[in-house]
């Protein structure tokens, strides 16, 4: 496999986008990353996905017929991310304490704690 999902990310937020910038935007990266990752894709396989008219990326009738594809894959990805998260933990957990409060009661609560949830 010669290309990422975050490529294939890209050049489906340029085709819906037809601007680099705003896909870029849309994924919350910066412009350079996006085009670099967009540049990267069509030069791994010397195939041009667009055509570029002004500031605009057209798709090409390779990147049309790419698409689906494409969306079909991010589409499996997304599935393959949740069928693996379904049991997992997600995010942290912070704790603040007195010096009494921790040495007291902190510590027995969280051994509890931790036994129930050690998944």
């Amino acid at each position: 496999m010669r290309y990422t999902l975050r490529q294939i990310e890209v050049f489906l937020a340029t085709a819906r986008y037809a601007n680099i910038s705003r896909a870029a935007e849309s994924l919350a990266m910066s412009q350079s990353a996006a085009s670099g990752a967009l540049n990267e894709l069509e030069s791994r396989y010397d195939a041009p996905l667009f055509d570029r008219v002004g500031k605009r990326l057209q798709l090409n009738a390779l990147g049309e017929a790419l698409r689906p594809q494409a969306e079909a894959l991010m589409a499996q990805a997304a599935e393959l991310d949740a069928f693996l998260q379904q049991d997992s933990v997600i995010g942290k957990l912070r704790l603040g304490a007195t010096l009494t409060i921790g040495n007291y009661l902190a510590v027995s609560m969280l051994a509890e704690f931790m036994q129930r949830y050690q998944g």
